[in-house]
């Protein structure tokens, strides 16, 4: 009988096991698991991510409730994609990827699990469906394309007159590339003349919208994430050259832009939400439509057409449907014309070349410091450091961050080369003691600065309208901005100049230069090679930073990504300046950077002049740069002599 009642009660433990395993399997199964990737840290991309989740909420899906998001940023690195797309999808039941890249890298690595995408301009030249109407396939979402027809329409009620449009955009963008080419058709078909020209980075959008509004009317932007990140910089040059700047997304309006007509991206999210609970709910990926923006609207800075003095009232009621977002216009209005505009800006172009011109000895003055940084490890210390790249926006994001919270621009300057100074320590520090190769030390450092910039701004991007800069300060005394800059750059160009010169003949800088010389025999002479490496390194990564926290100040914004191709520009400045004059004493051979750093700069304003095809504008500088770099060569085949210099080590 006891035999009998322990296995009664056997078998009902067992089944009260069971069943708690069914239950628990049961309830796990209630949880779905969402991966979200997106692909960089940008306002209209996170406000897409902010959207989604809300909606989601709103409907019932509560993350930690009945849904788990996990959520992962690649920080705009293409190998940092692969990786996390793969960890998400092992983990989660679907996942979201949020601009193209990061759509793109989560479609290529499932076969079996669905894929959101949101944020992507033309999903079908993206690969992502078939068509949007048949996704045909595991990915489905929604698109943030903005009906450029209608914006050119808009832009022909506000402006009648207008015949020439500028059109910017960044290269390596695939979006962007799609609605520009749509934009140029359109254009054409309204008897509008475009020039294109394209960008590869935040630190090209000066000279390129400069160069537009020298030429044109109106200045069009498609939704780009790269000129939004520097958006505050074009609709300053657009307050200067009296130029309307129209185009983007909805959430660049309220910087400057003087219309839109597209999506809001939190509204684009809510979007791609309830495409996400038709998922849920059992509906098959392959026959959920992908879809275009629901919430279109037009979005009007009244403030910036009174600014211009162009009368938008013709164009502010039109819309498709009202917008979840906050509103951006104003409620300032305007009885001034077009053609009031139109005068004003033929009058700006009069002096075009000029402005254009002045504007390169501007940005190559603050360029210069960053050029002299470079030089100090790539020809004194004879080191390759790639830690350029990282430590000239840590300088921006130092810089930008102290002066929004208040503190004099002129220490927050000093607190960006401080910053500079202390990766450069970092970098030291790996190479010297523990003995990493200095260009894998600058990878490593450059890397690590990423996350760093990242938790110094808080966002992508950190606007400086309204703040009190170094160049507004210039401001106040009467000057304009552009000569402004210009006296900034000369006062920093020449103290730094002025205490290398007094540093490294010094005992200690000449100790600096042996090791660079010589490190074996600097040993052999008792020098600390490694404090000097150290100290080296230091001191060029706080010119590089003290560099992008005056571009910073100039720009009007600090930007993550603003360090890209910094090495390149250092780089070229010092070569031009060598090919130049050779063989200067130390203090003449930095003046001579300064001099290839404006000159590198000209180089550029010049192909923008020259109207070179987008796709080919680095190519066409890599060719004109040749060209001057061979001068010598053809000088020596001539037998012209160079004039008299002195030998290197000389004293000024």
């Amino acid at each position: 009988m006891k035999k009998i009642l322990i296995a009664v009660a056997s078998l009902a433990m067992a089944g009260l096991v069971l069943a708690g395993c069914s239950s628990q399997t049961s309830s796990s199964k209630e949880v779905t698991h969402i991966g979200i990737l997106q692909y960089v840290e940008h306002p209209s991309l996170s406000a897409t991510r902010k959207g989604f989740v809300e909606e989601l909420e709103k409907e019932g899906y509560v993350d930690g409730k009945n849904i788990v998001i996990d959520y992962e940023n690649a920080q705009g690195d293409q190998s940092n994609l692969q990786t996390i797309g793969t960890s998400l999808l092992s983990d989660n039941d679907m996942v979201l990827g949020i601009a193209t890249p990061a759509a793109q890298s989560l479609a290529n690595l499932t076969t079996d699990k669905p894929v959101l995408f949101t944020a992507v301009t033309d999903p079908v030249s993206a690969k992502l469906v078939k068509t949007m109407e048949n996704p045909g396939g595991m990915a489905t979402g929604t698109s943030d394309m903005s009906p450029i027809a209608k914006q050119v329409e808009l832009l022909q009620k506000v402006m009648p007159k207008v015949k020439k449009v500028g059109i910017m955009y960044t290269t390596n963008e695939r979006n962007s590339e799609v609605q520009v080419e749509e934009a140029k058709k359109v254009f054409k078909e309204a008897g509008i003349e475009t020039v294109v020209k394209g960008i590869s980075s935040t630190n090209d959008v000066q000279d390129t919208a400069k160069s537009l509004m020298s030429q044109t009317e109106v200045l069009f932007i498609p939704t780009d994430n790269t000129i939004v990140s520097a958006i505050s910089l074009v609709t300053d040059l657009s307050k200067e050259t009296k130029v309307p700047v129209v185009g983007g997304s909805a959430d660049v309006v309220e910087s400057g832009v003087l219309f839109t007509y597209g999506a809001n991206y939190k509204a684009l999210g809510r979007q791609t939400a309830k495409l996400a609970i038709r998922l849920m709910k059992g509906e098959e990926v392959s026959k959920v439509s992908a879809e275009y923006p629901k919430t279109l609207d037009v979005v009007v800075n009244e403030d910036m057409a009174k600014t211009l003095g162009i009368d938008v009232s013709s164009i502010k009621s039109e819309k498709t449907e009202t917008t979840e977002a906050e509103e951006t216009t104003k409620s300032s209005t305007s009885a001034s014309t077009t053609k009031k505009s139109s005068s004003q800006t033929s009058s700006n172009k009069k002096n075009a070349w000029l402005e254009v011109a002045l504007s390169a000895l501007s940005q190559g003055l603050l360029w210069a410091i960053m050029a002299i940084g470079v030089f100090i490890t790539f020809r004194i210390l004879d080191l390759a450091d790639l830690t350029a790249e990282g430590a000239f926006p840590l300088g921006a994001a130092s810089t930008a961050i102290m002066i929004v919270n208040g503190i004099n621009p002129l220490l927050a300057t000093l607190g960006g080369f401080v910053a500079g100074m202390l990766a450069g320590a970092v970098s030291g520090f790996l190479h010297t003691k523990m003995k990493i190769p200095a260009l894998l030390t600058g990878i490593i450092t450059l890397t690590a600065l990423y996350s760093i910039n990242l938790l110094v701004l808080g966002s992508s991007n950190v606007s400086l309208s309204g703040q009190t800069t170094l160049v507004t300060m210039v401001m106040g005394t009467g000057l304009s901005k552009l000569y402004s800059v210009i006296l900034i750059g000369l006062v920093f160009v020449a103290f730094v100049i002025g205490l290398l010169v007094v540093l490294l003949n010094t005992q200690m800088g000449l100790a600096l230069r042996a090791t660079g010389d010589n490190i074996a025999m600097g040993e052999a002479n008792g020098i600390k090679v490694d404090r000097m490496k150290i100290l080296g390194y230091m001191i060029s990564n706080g010119l590089i930073a003290l560099a992008g926290s005056l571009l910073a100040q100039n720009n009007g914004y600090a930007d993550m990504n603003m360090g890209t191709g910094t090495i390149v520009n250092g780089l070229a400045s010092i070569i031009l300046a060598e090919v130049i004059v050779k063989y200067l004493p130390l203090g003449k051979r930095l003046w001579s950077i300064v001099l290839g750093s404006i000159l590198y700069r000209l180089v550029l304003v010049i192909i923008l002049a020259m109207n070179v095809d987008a796709q080919m504008l680095k190519l066409a500088s890599a060719i004109l740069l040749a060209i001057i770099l061979y001068v010598p060569e053809v000088r020596q085949k001539l037998g012209i002599k160079p004039s008299k210099t002195v030998a290197t080590g000389g004293k000024d």
